[in-house]
């Protein structure tokens, strides 16, 4: 065979190798188109999910906020202006009381024997008295007699009868009956006034068993007991701390650039931290005069119309005095909006795809925002699952789950 005979069998083989190859690159390059044409479906038939708006409209409010605490407009420590032992103490922490309601007591056994012992000394008081008017009727009898008994030695001494000296007896004991009703009289007003001042030490002394009974000044919450039965108190130590629940404050600290905006008798809302619900509403009652040198913040006291359910003194809150209202505005949540170099807009529906559009902005709230330009009422406004991400213009969409 000739080296041409043998060569012809693999030239003829050649073309199906190539073939081969060309299957082999094909299948190769499948997973590419896939890959393309599930990315052109993506794009072009897979809707876009989002969150949905309906334009409506509402009130839009301009709000202040700052960070407040609870607090009251009456605090008092309640204590004893005695020296004692306390026998016992009827409220404790978070108990509500009442005006006038007695809170605590001292050990009676010592004032009650003051108390017994000016009693007594008004009796006695009382007893002498009685015994000077038997002294008095006593010595009104002697002087009767002994002036009787003078005027006759008086008429016998005219006629002789009588020697001088039986007159000047009879003048000397007029004299002495005479003093010593003079005395008891003087005994009388002295017993008088021993009365009087029993009388009066009895009743300090009864005053101080009702400074022995410790009562509550208002209506009010007692945040702090710092004494217990069997302890022993001295004049202005602190029993109970209250506090009156009639006028409590959210005192918010609200940046000084806010200043010129605040007004007495502003509405407000309190959302005390840790108490999910609906929020306290207030008015603002007072606005600071001085401003803190370092953090460049105010003082402002916003008056509760109510006190919360459960009260406690510096609890947290948070405070949004409204400030500007536009009754009725267009408006959107703010999370709709979204800003670049030419401005605001946001991403609306057009027939089934995304569109995006130029709006302006009115009044700018804590959650919503009003539109002046740019959309109406039952427009539907879209965003993207991710705050502020961009939404694809001119894909469907569909409302995300």
């Amino acid at each position: 065979m000739t080296a041409e005979a043998a060569a012809r069998p693999l030239t003829s083989a050649r073309p199906g190798r190539a073939r081969i190859g060309r299957y082999v690159g094909w299948l190769k390059l499948l997973p590419v188109v896939v890959l393309i044409a599930l990315l052109v479906r993506q794009r072009l038939v897979v809707p876009v999910p989002v969150h949905r708006y309906v334009v409506d409209q509402g009130d839009v409010v301009r709000e202040v906020f700052g960070r407040s605490t609870i607090e009251s407009r009456r605090e008092v420590e309640l204590g004893f202006d005695l020296v004692g032992r306390i026998s016992d103490v009827l409220v404790d922490e978070g108990d509500r009381v009442k005006l006038g309601q007695i809170v605590a007591h001292l050990e009676p056994e010592q004032v009650n024997a003051d108390v017994h012992a000016a009693s007594s000394g008004v009796s006695l008081a009382r007893a002498a008295i009685a015994r000077l008017d038997a002294d008095e009727r006593r010595s009104r009898a002697a002087l009767t007699f002994a002036d009787q008994d003078a005027t006759r030695i008086r008429a016998l001494a005219a006629t002789g009868s009588v020697s001088p000296r039986d007159l000047d007896l009879a003048e000397q004991q007029l004299a002495l009956a005479q003093a010593d009703l003079d005395r008891v009289r003087a005994a009388q007003v002295e017993a008088q006034r021993e009365i009087a001042v029993a009388s009066g030490a009895t009743e300090s002394k009864a005053a101080t068993v009702t400074r022995a009974v410790l009562v509550s000044p208002f209506d009010g919450v007692v945040i702090r007991r710092l004494k217990d039965p069997g302890d022993t108190v001295v004049v202005g130590a602190t029993v109970l701390r209250e506090v009156a629940v009639d006028r409590l404050w959210a005192r918010a600290t609200i940046d000084e650039s806010m200043l010129a905006d605040l007004r007495e008798g502003m509405p407000a809302e309190i959302a005390l931290f840790g108490e999910p619900g609906e929020p306290l509403h207030g008015t603002v009652d007072r606005i600071g005069s001085e401003v803190d040198r370092q953090t460049h913040e105010v003082l402002v006291d916003v008056l509760l119309a109510k006190a919360p359910t459960r009260l406690a003194i510096g609890q947290r809150a948070d405070v949004h005095i409204a400030i500007e209202r536009h009754p009725g505005a267009l408006q959107i949540p703010l999370a709709f909006v979204q800003r670049d170099a030419a401005g605001p807009f946001v991403f609306v529906d057009a027939a089934g795809r995304i569109v995006r559009e130029a709006v302006q902005l009115g009044l700018v709230g804590r959650d919503t925002v009003e539109i002046t330009a740019g959309l109406r009422a039952g427009d539907v406004v879209l965003a993207a699952l991710v705050p502020g991400a961009a939404l694809p213009a001119g894909r469907r969409w569909s409302v995300a789950p």
